[in-house]
């Protein structure tokens, strides 16, 4: 018997679903976690937050964006930065694996001969 799938009906097996990336009143919000007290329920205090937020003037929500963004953007330079540092460590991997090879091959010339000296 003979099945035939196609890939756009297959589901991703891959990867997890993707999270978002956290916006600013969530960033806000985790802020504020820092001063919850420990007696006061989470929806309790998630409300009172949410309150906090609906009130604060512009000029306090543009600092907000600001510092935002200058997060967003140094959490990209460090993914950057980190498969650079991963792509690097590849290739020295590499070079070093090519060397222990060609190492292998100067330590097996024949009596007599120096190592200078090549086959012909």
């Amino acid at each position: 018997m003979y099945y035939f799938f196609e890939p756009e009906t297959l589901p991703s097996l891959d990867k997890g679903p993707k999270r978002r990336k956290p916006n600013m009143f969530i960033m806000y919000r985790k802020d504020m976690m820092k001063h919850k007290p420990h007696n006061m329920p989470m929806t309790k205090y998630s409300k009172l937050v949410s309150e906090w937020w609906k009130k604060l003037s512009a000029d306090e929500k543009a600092q907000l964006q600001r510092k935002y963004q200058i997060d967003r953007d140094q959490k990209l330079q460090n993914e950057v930065n980190a498969a650079n540092a991963r792509d690097v460590a590849e290739t020295r991997e590499e070079i070093e694996y090519e060397n222990s090879r060609y190492q292998d091959e100067v330590n097996i010339l024949p009596k007599g001969m120096k190592k200078d000296c090549y086959f012909t």
